[in-house]
């Protein structure tokens, strides 16, 4: 029996990464998954679960746009009728070369946190009256190390994931005595498409540091997936509102 039967999962950001990771790890636990992407990543990542067997919907959707996501949660209750967990993966950042607010333009700032920040609010603001009408609901917002400090991420990506914490939180308090549980995720260097060049490269800064860390890697997007997939479960019932940091100990360093 798996973790997660019969429950609804819509996973943001799951046609590559951590949430591709998240949604077949999900769908192995017998959750029906909802990918929401904007790429044909998430129809790829969608037929793979129902070829192993497991129940997937793909939804394309622009987190940027209200109405998409809107759309998506409209279609998931349409299929399924409830949604039982929710994992804000979905993330945009801004150039790492920004040396000053004053290089900041307006669009990059609006790129990022339409998608950081603003999207996983519209979501939650959605759902949250229907889970707590079912009895109660899970939330797993996926941060990063960037959550904790300055220098750890791009600028406008540091301060979305900084606004993604105070988010589990105050949904945390004020809604978790009726049945929804939040809490985040902040993954350091995860190895994944996107970041394999820098990693692969030994000179790099990036590399130089993660080699620094006490788990002297970064993560495979599986490892964080079981993360999520434990923050998701009946398993961790009383951690409720916290900040789990998962960076194979690089924030020591």
């Amino acid at each position: 029996m798996g973790k997660l039967n019969g429950k609804v999962a819509i996973i943001t950001g799951a046609s590559r990464g951590i949430g591709r990771a998240t949604a077949k790890l999900f769908a192995g636990e017998g959750a029906n998954v909802v990918i929401a992407a904007r790429s044909d990543g998430g129809q790829t990542c969608a037929d793979e679960i129902v070829a192993n067997g497991g129940n997937a919907l793909f939804v394309r959707t622009d987190l940027s746009k209200p109405k998409e996501i809107d759309n998506l949660v409209d279609v998931t209750m349409s299929q399924y009728g409830k949604v039982d967990i929710l994992v804000n993966n979905a993330a945009a950042d801004d150039p790492m070369n920004i040396r000053g607010i004053q290089d900041l333009t307006d669009e990059m700032y609006d790129m990022v946190m339409d998608v950081d920040a603003k999207a996983p609010f519209l979501l939650c603001r959605k759902l949250i009256p229907a889970m707590e009408q079912a009895g109660g609901g899970t939330i797993v917002n996926v941060a990063s190390i960037a959550s904790t400090g300055g220098g750890r991420g791009p600028f406008v990506y540091t301060m979305a994931k900084h606004a993604l914490i105070g988010l589990t939180r105050e949904i945390e308090f004020l809604h978790g005595r009726n049945g929804i549980r939040v809490n985040s995720v902040l993954p350091g260097g995860v190895y994944t498409e996107l970041t394999k060049a820098d990693f692969d490269n030994p000179q790099h800064p990036l590399a130089q540091a993660i080699a620094a860390s006490p788990a002297g890697r970064p993560a495979q997007p599986e490892e964080l997936a079981n993360v999520i997939l434990f923050l998701s479960s009946d398993e961790s019932w009383f951690i409720q509102g916290a900040s789990i940091v998962a960076d194979g100990g690089g924030t020591l360093c």
